[in-house]
This record gives C-alpha cells, structure tokens and sequence, in this order.
C-alpha cells in the first residue's frame, strides 16, 4: 500500500494507492504539497476506514474517502465564504465608525 518508485527521467513518482498504481508528476504541486504528502495523507485516512470496517472493499473504501473529502472541501468553501461575508461587514462597520468619529471634509 505504501510503495513509491522514482523515476528520474521523467520526474514522476510512482504510488499505490488502494490497490491502483498512479503516476504523479513532482511539479504537480497545491501550494507546496507535493504528490507523496497527498498520497501518505490519503493512505492514512484509508487505514482509518479500513480498521474501522474491515469488510469494505477497496472501490468501497475509495468512494467513502472521495465523499468524505468531498464534505470536507465543501465545509471549508462555506467557511471562507462566511469569513470573507464577516471581514466586508466588520471593514465596512469600522469604515463607518472612522467617518463618524473623524469626518473627512472635502
């Protein structure tokens, strides 16, 4: 489950993930998160299903995995969204509060 090859040549690595060999370029990053912290993290969280229930076939743990990701990401994008709404409101508010205090004169 954790087997990685390096081929040089082409910059790619080779993984195995829940019985499928992928191919990952190293320059495929998300923000500084190269394939093997990807793999190794979604490699964890498979054992975790895995331990929890046994019985589960690979493709079964895989789309579990893919659903839980799925209702991680999305919980995070409503998050941002509802931080960014707050950030508006209290710059507004303060921007408000500043013309109050201080009027500019023009």
């Amino acid at each position: 489950m954790n087997n990685v090859r390096e081929d040089r040549i082409v910059d790619e690595a080779t993984f195995e993930v829940l019985g499928q060999k992928l191919k990952l370029k190293r320059d495929e990053k998300l923000e500084g998160i190269g394939p093997s912290d990807i793999v190794g993290f979604v490699q964890s969280e498979a054992l975790k299903i895995i331990n929890q229930s046994p019985q589960l076939s690979q493709s079964q743990v895989a789309v579990l995995l893919a659903l839980k990701f799925a209702g991680e990401k999305l919980a995070l994008e409503k998050e941002y969204r509802e931080n960014i709404r707050q950030l508006r409101t209290t710059a507004a508010d303060a921007l408000q509060y500043i013309e109050e205090v201080s009027p500019t004169t023009r």
